[in-house]
C-alpha cells in the first residue's frame, strides 16, 4: 500500500521518525499544511491513503486519515494560573494540541470555585472547547464573564475576544504563563485597513482551492457587490496566497475569501491591502461594525 505523509511545519523536521513506522512505501508532501482545510489534493491522487497530521477532522475523504497531535501539559499549574482570574464565571477554550485536558482542567477549577462553560461548537471542530483561528463557534451563545483560552501565541485570543466582546485571558500551557488579552489595537488596526481602501476601485476576490478554504460562492456573492458598486472585480483562483502570487495583478486591493488569518496575521506582507468580507461588507456601508471573518 502507498502512504502519503502530510505533516505541518512544525512536525516536518520529524519526518524520518514519522515516515518509517508507516513503512517503505511512503511519500511526504512538501507542500503546505496549515489546517485540516489544507488537504494535499495531488499527492491523495497518488497514493492509497494520506495520513494528515495534528489536525482534526473538518472534511471527510475515504482515503485521508487525520492523527491528531496532542501536548501534554502541567494540569495543575495552569490550574494555578487561572485562579488568578478575577472572574468566577469563564468559558475554556483551547487548539488542538491542548483541548484533550481541557474537561479535567475543568473540574479542577470547578473545585476551586470556578463556574465553567465548556461547549462544543460546530461540525467543523472535534473536541470541546476547540477553536480554529476561523472558527469560534464553542464559544456561540456564551454566558460566562470571561474566556481562558490555552495555547500558544495570542491570535486564537484575539478571535476569542473579537467573537465574543468579552474579557479574555490566554495560558501558555507550557510555562503556565497568565496574559490578559487587549484585541483593541487588533480592532482599531482592521479598521485602518479598511480605511485604505476607500475609493479603490479595481478589487481581486480571492478564492484558495484549498478544500476546505474553498468558500466560491461567497466570492461571486462579493464580486456582485463590487459590481453593484460601480467597481471593477475579478475572482481569482490560488492555492497558496501569497505576495509573490498577487505582484502583477492589476487590483488595488483584495477580499480575501480564504483562510482569515492571511488578512488578520500576514496582511504586513502585501504590498495592497487584503482585507476579509466582512470587512468589504463595512466598507460598502452594508453593516455598522468589520465583523470577524468565520468559515462555518
Amino acid at each position: 500500500m502507498k502512504i502519503g505523509v502530510q505533516l505541518p511545519d512544525g512536525l516536518k523536521r520529524r519526518a524520518f521518525e514519522i515516515c518509517e513506522e508507516l513503512g517503505s512505501d511512503v511519500i511526504l508532501s512538501g507542500e503546505s499544511c496549515f489546517g485540516a482545510c489544507d488537504i494535499d489534493l495531488a499527492l491523495l491522487e497518488d497514493v492509497d491513503v494520506l495520513y494528515h497530521y495534528a489536525h482534526s477532522e473538518i472534511l471527510k475523504f475515504d482515503n485521508v486519515v487525520y492523527v491528531p497531535y496532542f501536548v501534554g501539559f502541567d494540569l495543575q499549574k495552569v490550574a494555578e494560573s487561572i485562579n488568578n482570574v478575577p472572574e468566577r464565571e469563564i468559558a475554556l477554550i483551547a487548539t488542538l494540541q491542548y483541548c484533550h485536558n481541557l474537561p479535567e482542567l475543568k473540574g479542577l477549577l470547578e473545585s476551586s470555585g470556578f463556574r465553567v462553560e465548556l461547549k462544543k461548537g460546530s461540525e467543523r471542530v472535534k473536541f470541546p472547547g476547540q477553536v480554529l483561528g476561523c472558527n469560534y463557534s464553542a464559544l456561540r451563545d456564551c454566558k460566562a464573564s470571561a474566556v481562558v483560552f490555552l495555547g500558544d501565541g495570542l491570535f486564537h485570543a484575539l478571535g476569542a475576544s473579537f467573537y465574543t466582546n468579552k474579557k479574555v485571558y490566554a495560558v501558555n500551557p507550557i510555562n503556565s504563563e497568565l496574559t490578559l488579552v487587549n484585541s483593541k489595537d487588533f480592532i482599531k488596526n482592521r479598521y485602518l485597513q479598511v480605511s485604505k481602501c476607500v475609493g479603490l476601485k479595481k478589487v481581486g476576490i480571492l478564492v484558495s482551492t484549498k478544500p476546505g478554504q474553498k468558500r466560491l460562492k461567497l466570492a461571486e456573492k462579493m464580486k456582485k457587490l463590487a459590481l453593484d458598486r460601480g467597481m471593477k472585480a475579478l475572482i481569482v483562483y490560488l492555492n497558496d496566497i501569497t505576495p509573490e502570487k498577487l505582484l502583477n495583478l492589476p487590483f488595488d486591493f483584495y477580499v480575501n475569501t480564504a483562510c482569515p488569518r492571511i488578512s488578520y496575521d500576514d496582511y504586513r506582507r502585501f504590498e495592497k491591502p487584503i482585507i476579509t468580507p466582512p470587512e468589504f461588507e463595512y466598507l460598502l456601508n452594508l453593516r455598522e461594525e468589520i465583523g470577524l471573518d468565520e468559515i462555518e
